[in-house]
């Protein structure tokens, strides 16, 4: 279960930190060696999502936020989704999360205290840290998240996927940092029958890991994509009960292909109409922005309950396959479609370890991007944020570049590769983060497409193999026949066709416009009753970051059909972000006794 925490270790010669709320029950504190370690959950007693291992003591102190499940080998990472503190009297804090991040943590350094929190809001209010101006501009243009470790709170920093932070607690240096994953690291020379064979073992192992020992109900998010019904058929092979939720436009195409994917596993499949009948205040915007410090995607708190009623107590999801498994393809169709047909025809491509040239060229392509947003979203905020946003841009591709380096200087790897990297660390991890996030409010997790042995193979597979899921499709076809004769949404068709068959269908149905339809359309639902005049209200109601006129402009030609929402993930990153600068919301909420203040 998802809690917030903030840990603080000191010496002992140092007072505790304040309480963080008026609740004995909710601070725990140890001693371990000459140092403290005070572990504040301000919003109920610690429970079981945040495991305390205090037998080692007092050498030792271990806490693990999340699971660890045990991989194929004793080295770090391990699967799961986790973040581990272990605390020694010699006077050394490890801090590591498991290989694709998926737990968001951060870490805070002042003199010889340094703090470990899970909220922002938790750190900024413990550590009272100010605001980071680039921090902010860079969570704005990137729709929620930042292209490097950097957060919105000055002096906090974002744990690296797979990385682990080693503080030495008498001396106030920032942490070394060790990159513990093998993700993206090498490139594996292997035929593709051999490839197919051991993508195809690798997953069926991890899948016996994460889904065997659980004995209860597992939920599934299911769209009916490629993603979720990858893991539908891995928790079926299990033998185990499956209850599938799919939400949105009951009448779509894709909720119609999500009900065929549950009825082929014998899953219960339960539905959730985003129409007429779903009030808009069931997104609860404050609600799961205080939680959780995210809203991203808007539908699934209100659709969760559905599956705890089921008597759901396990979740699991698609996550981290787009980029980990799907492999890269053109944002030009004509392009997609050249260099598909040429895998299809001629088979993988070889290729080498980035150019100075390809790695400029991604940098190029991430930035404008960026610069692109600056030309249509600032104009939405007020001063100092607009300025300081739009001045910003010199500075984050600097912060860009840096990151992209890094991750070209971590092997001989392809400009692919390179790309998968970024957007599984940065805008991926983020989205899959938010989303788990969210689960973990309802029970425990558990995502066997972020194994760690299956992240290892994936991500160092060339990226021409895997190029617009064709190396997806040859194992979903190996694995799970009766699926992959469905029709995936976004193909028009289904997978039990060769790869040239697939990839002419697909372009024929985008040429023609006769694609099938989508299972969420945020705008449609929005312009139900009066959805989007509440939805405006919740804009102008952040007069502290949004200018009033120019918000009220944007509605307006919405109403009128001129310009269209996104599906929440567009705009609801920038109400996040409003949200979280929001000096009017309390880091906490007061627990303190009713009368207590009175005796």
């Amino acid at each position: 279960m998802h809690q917030r925490y903030v840990i603080t270790i000191l010496p002992q010669d140092e007072p505790l930190p304040a309480a963080v709320v008026f609740d004995p029950d909710c601070r725990e504190t140890f001693t371990v060696g000459e140092w403290q370690v005070v572990v504040d959950t301000p919003d109920a007693p610690r429970g079981e999502g945040l495991r305390i291992d205090a037998h080692e003591l007092p050498g030792t102190l271990t806490i693990t936020e999340g699971i660890v499940i045990a991989a194929g080998t004793p080295d770090w990472p391990q699967s799961g989704t986790y973040n581990q503190l272990i605390v020694s009297a010699a006077g050394e804090a490890r801090l590591h999360n498991d290989t694709l991040g998926l737990l968001a943590c951060f870490f805070a350094r002042s003199g010889r205290v340094v703090r470990i929190a899970n909220s922002l809001r938790l750190l900024r209010h413990c550590g009272g840290l100010d605001w980071d101006e680039l921090g902010i501009a860079q969570m704005f243009l990137f729709a929620g998240w930042t292209p490097t470790e950097r957060t919105i709170v000055r002096g906090g920093q974002r744990l690296a996927a797979g990385t682990e932070y080693r503080f030495r607690l008498d001396s106030p240096a920032p942490p070394a940092s060790r990159r513990l994953a093998r993700t993206w690291t090498g490139v594996i020379d292997e035929p593709l029958p051999v490839v197919v064979d051991r993508v195809c073992d690798l997953w069926q192992t991890a899948v016996a890991r994460h889904i065997d020992p659980i004995d209860t109900p597992i939920g599934l998010m299911l769209s009916g994509g490629l993603d979720s019904r990858m893991v539908a058929g891995a928790v079926a092979s299990r033998g185990k009960q499956l209850v599938g939720l799919t939400y949105g436009d009951l009448g779509s195409d894709e909720v119609r292909i999500a009900g065929e994917v549950a009825a082929a596993v014998g899953a219960r499949w339960l539905t959730f109409g985003l129409d007429e009948s779903f009030p808009f205040e069931g997104l609860t915007f404050e609600k799961t922005n205080y939680i959780n410090e995210t809203m991203y995607p808007l539908m699934w708190d209100p659709s969760l309950p559905r599956l705890v009623a089921a008597g759901v107590t396990h979740f699991t999801t698609g996550a981290t396959f787009e980029t980990t498994f799907g492999g890269q393809r053109d944002a030009n169709p004509r392009r997609r479609l050249l260099k598909s047909l040429r895998g299809t025809l001629l088979g993988p491509w070889d290729t080498g370890p980035a150019t100075t040239a390809e790695l400029d060229a991604l940098i190029e392509s991430v930035m404008e991007q960026t610069r692109k947003r600056v030309r249509n979203f600032c104009r939405w905020l007020v001063e100092p944020y607009r300025s300081q946003i739009a001045a910003s841009v010199p500075a984050i591709r600097d912060e860009v570049a840096a990151r992209l380096s890094e991750m070209a200087a971590s092997g001989p790897i392809s400009i692919g590769q390179i790309r998968e990297r970024f957007d599984s660390e940065h805008y991926q991890m983020h989205h899959s983060r938010d989303q788990e996030r969210q689960l973990l409010n309802y029970g425990s997790v558990t995502l066997p497409t972020c194994d760690r042995d299956v992240a290892d193979y994936l991500t160092n597979l060339p990226a021409g193999m895997k190029y617009d899921h064709a190396l997806y499709y040859r194992v979903f076809r190996r694995l799970y026949p009766q699926l992959a004769a469905i029709q995936v949404p976004n193909l028009s068709t289904d997978l039990n066709k060769s790869q040239l068959h697939i990839e002419l269908t697909r372009a024929w149905h985008i040429r023609r416009q006769t694609r099938l339809t989508p299972w969420v359309n945020f705008t449609q639902w929005m312009m139900l009753d009066d959805n989007l005049a509440k939805y405006e209200r919740v804009f102008l109601d952040q007069p502290a970051f949004f200018d009033a006129d120019v918000t009220r402009a944007h509605f307006a030609e919405v109403r009128t059909g001129r310009r269209s929402l996104y599906d929440g993930g567009e705009t609801s990153s920038f109400l996040n972000l409003a949200y979280l600068l929001d000096e009017r919301i309390e880091p906490v909420r007061d627990k303190v006794p009713a009368g207590f203040l009175a005796r």
